[in-house]
């Protein structure tokens, strides 16, 4: 596995700004947590569920493209420890639900 975490750099509530994701052998998000300006975050996959709000397409295996794919400065990705992943997946509330849960 790999764990990467992706900062974007805007002021919108509504799309996450934080987003740590745990990818597999090929490069597919397995698991992903997602943390919103307005204080609200998600987290996918694993024992969660919600396959479907995770990426459907492989990561680059040079996180240097992800960065070129937006505006320059508008996001930063990097690779993190498997320890740092598990921390955050571990302190989040699991998917959403009640009034946000009509969202998906």
């Amino acid at each position: 596995m790999q764990y990467v975490l992706l900062e974007w750099n805007h002021d919108e509530d509504d799309e996450p700004y934080l987003i740590y994701s745990e990818l597999d052998g090929q490069r597919y998000e397995q698991r992903k947590i997602e943390f919103f300006r307005n204080g609200l975050s998600f987290s996918y996959g694993g024992e969660r569920g919600r396959l479907d709000a995770l990426g459907s397409a492989p990561f680059p295996e040079d996180l240097r493209e992800i960065v070129r794919q937006g505006d320059p400065g508008e996001v930063v990705a990097r690779s993190i420890p498997a320890s740092l992943f598990y921390e955050v997946w571990n302190q989040v509330q699991e998917q959403p639900d009640g009034f946000m849960g009509m969202f998906f």
